[in-house]
């Protein structure tokens, strides 16, 4: 009893933690102006945990719309399209640099806008649509290269040859250029069968260069009005190790469809693709003239 009672009274004797920080500062004050001291700074401490929470939430919402604004009018502005943005300054600056010339600027963009860009982009004679006099009038159109265009345009999209005679498209076309003279749909007939020729000419080189044989695929077959058509199609890998495969023939092959009759259709088109060396297997249906083929075509190739 009498050592907790020692502790006790110990305790109380003690200085408290607060006085005991004052203590450091001035050894002189007393316990009672410790108090008010600390009390003090206790309330000036949370006045300033106060105003740092509330600061963070005012920059926050500020820089928020600035990067609100700034993005808006980048979307407005139809002058970006032109020019890639670089290095951001701490002064508020901004590189932008001509997508075509590669010129350079260092704008205050949310002070100044975008002025000087647009400006940019109307005298620079590389940007499309800029320049102090128009593009189209220093290109001469090439009456051989537009028709070579639209042929392809009859091929890829499967258009009509009739297409070159539409009142309305050479209406367009004039508008366009004044300059075009327009040709008949025999003419792009013509001008689609150069392409062929030309497609089947790099594509024999490219069969031809293959270091391995190719495997073929055939059929035929007649149509309601008693006309016969043969298909023949090569799979091959090409000299990149891609799996490929192409239609090398399809053409007309009246009846009657015999044996010897497919045959020799056959070695008359692996001869014209220069292949008939480099045959691997040929698949067929199972036609029973397809039976008797086969032995022929051994021996002829």
């Amino acid at each position: 009893d009498s050592d907790f009672l020692r502790t006790v009274l110990s305790y109380k004797r003690s200085p408290t933690i607060s006085s005991r920080k004052m203590d450091l500062i001035d050894e002189n004050d007393n316990s009672l102006e410790d108090m008010d001291l600390n009390d003090d700074l206790n309330d000036n401490d949370q006045e300033d945990a106060n105003d740092d929470e509330m600061l963070p939430l005012k920059t926050a919402s500020s820089e928020t719309a600035a990067r609100k604004e700034g993005t808006n009018s980048r979307l407005r502005s139809k002058c970006w399209k032109h020019f890639d943005i670089g290095k951001k300054h701490s002064d508020g600056r901004t590189d932008v640099t001509c997508k075509y010339c590669v010129k350079s600027y260092c704008l205050h963009l949310r002070q100044n806008g975008t002025n000087t860009m647009i400006r940019h982009s109307r005298t620079c004679s590389k940007t499309p649509g800029g320049g102090n006099t128009p593009r189209s009038s220093s290109r001469k159109l090439d009456q051989m290269v537009f028709r070579e265009m639209i042929a392809v345009a009859l091929i890829q999209h499967n258009l009509p040859y009739s297409f070159v005679e539409y009142e309305k498209i050479r209406d367009a076309f004039t508008y366009a250029n004044p300059e075009i003279e327009f040709w008949s749909r025999n003419t792009a007939a013509a001008d689609v069968f150069k392409i062929y020729e030309k497609e089947k000419r790099k594509l024999k080189e490219s069969l031809i260069r293959i270091p391995g044989r190719i495997c073929f695929t055939t059929d035929l077959w007649r149509a309601l009005t008693i006309e016969g058509y043969l298909c023949l199609t090569a799979h091959y890998v090409d000299i990149d190790g891609i799996l490929k495969k192409k239609i090398i023939s399809f053409c007309a092959f009246p009846p009657p469809h015999t044996a010897i009759a497919i045959a020799m259709k056959l070695v008359e088109l692996l001869k014209e693709w220069g292949l008939e060396k480099n045959v691997f297997s040929l698949t067929v249906d199972n036609a029973s003239a397809n039976d008797s083929m086969q032995g022929i075509l051994k021996r002829k190739l």
